[in-house]
C-alpha cells in the first residue's frame, strides 16, 4: 500500500518515548511503535501507524496561526495529539478524510473537529447539535470502536480554503470510496493529501461511477508535477504513501475498463479485513477492489 516522492530526510532520534525519523516519532506499544512522524516540510508532517494492520497515515499541517490534522489516526488508546505537541503548540483541529473507523480512532483526543459541509454529513446532526455517526457508516464494529456523539466546530464547504495562517489548503469533495470522502489540495506546493481516495495499495470502491467522476476531477485539478500523499502505506509501512499523476491516470483508466466490462478481476481475500472481493491490478502495488465483503460478513458500497 507507497513510495516517497521527493527527498524526505530520514534521521533517527529518541524523543519523549517516541522515535523520530526526521521525524519518526513512535509511541511504544509492547515494544512496537504506535506512531511514526515523518517531516515532509516545515508545514507538513506524515504520521504513520506501522504496526496497525491497515498501515494508516494521517497528516499534520502547521501554519503560523493554527494546526490541522487530516485524519485522527486509527489508534484508540494512544493519544496522537501528544505526538503533535512535539511539533507545534498552535491551536489544533482535525478534519477526517471520511467517517470510517480507521480514521476516527483518535477523534476523542481533539477538542476542535471539522467536517465537510455535505448533505450526507449534515444528516448526522442531532437535535442537541452534536453529531452522531451510525455504526453502519463508520463500521466501527470491525475494530471494536465505539463512537459517541461529538461537537463539530466547523463545516467546510467543498472548494473552500482552510487558512492556517500563511499556509492554505483547499478541501475537495472526492466521493467514490465513500459519499463523504474529501482531499486537501495545497496549490502553492502542488501537493494533494488524498485520504482513501488515492493511495498506493488496495483502493476500495464504494460506488464505481462516483469514483470515476472524482478521479476525472482530480486529474483536472493536478498536473504531472503534483505529489499525492494517501492514507495507507504499501507493503512497507515505514514509507510515506505517495502517488503520481500517471498513477492516478492508470487508476481511472482501469476503473473505466471495469465499468465497461473490459477488465478481468480475480478473487481476493485478506484475513484481517476482506472476506471476499474482486481485485483488479493497476500498477506496482496499486489495485482496485470491487464487490467487497468484509470479514464480519457485511457487503461494502453505497
Amino acid at each position: 500500500m507507497g513510495k516517497i516522492a521527493g527527498s524526505l530526510a530520514m534521521a533517527s532520534l529518541a524523543l519523549m518515548g517516541f522515535v523520530s525519523t526526521a521525524g519518526a516519532t513512535e509511541a511504544p506499544d509492547q515494544g512496537k511503535p504506535s506512531f511514526v512522524l515523518h517531516k515532509i516540510s516545515d508545514h507538513l508532517y506524515a504520521i504513520g501507524e506501522p504496526h496497525y494492520y491497515q498501515k494508516n497515515y494521517s497528516y499534520l499541517l502547521v501554519g503560523e496561526e493554527r494546526a490541522l490534522m487530516f485524519d485522527a489516526g486509527a489508534n484508540q488508546t494512544e493519544d496522537i495529539t501528544q505526538l503533535v505537541r512535539t511539533v507545534t503548540d498552535k491551536p489544533l483541529s482535525v478534519l477526517p478524510s471520511h467517517l470510517h473507523f480507521d480514521h476516527l480512532g483518535g477523534l476523542h483526543n481533539f477538542s476542535s473537529i471539522y467536517l465537510p459541509d455535505l448533505p450526507f454529513v449534515r444528516g448526522f446532526q442531532q437535535d442537541d447539535g452534536l453529531y452522531q455517526v451510525p455504526e453502519p457508516v463508520h463500521l466501527g464494529n470491525i475494530d471494536h470502536l465505539s463512537l459517541p456523539p461529538f461537537k463539530v466546530e466547523r463545516l467546510v464547504k467543498p472548494g473552500e480554503e482552510i487558512d492556517l495562517g500563511g499556509y492554505k489548503v483547499k478541501m475537495i469533495s472526492t466521493p467514490g470510496h465513500t459519499r463523504d470522502e474529501v482531499a486537501l489540495f495545497d496549490e502553492a506546493n502542488n501537493i494533494l493529501l488524498s485520504g482513501d481516495h488515492l493511495y498506493p495499495s488496495w483502493l476500495l470502491s464504494g460506488n464505481l461511477g462516483d469514483y470515476i467522476d472524482s478521479l476525472t476531477a482530480t486529474l483536472a485539478l493536478i498536473d504531472k508535477n503534483t505529489t499525492l500523499y494517501g492514507a495507507h502505506a504499501d507493503e512497507d509501512p515505514n514509507r510515506v504513501p505517495s502517488m503520481t499523476y500517471d498513477d492516478v491516470l492508470q487508476v481511472r483508466d482501469k476503473m473505466l475498463a471495469i465499468q465497461d466490462g473490459r477488465a478481468k478481476g480475480e478473487k481476493f481475500s485478506d484475513p484481517e479485513l476482506i472476506k471476499d472481493s474482486q481485485l483488479y491490478k493497476v500498477v506496482k502495488d496499486i489495485s482496485i477492489l470491487t464487490d467487497v465483503q468484509f470479514t464480519d460478513g457485511r457487503r461494502y458500497g453505497y
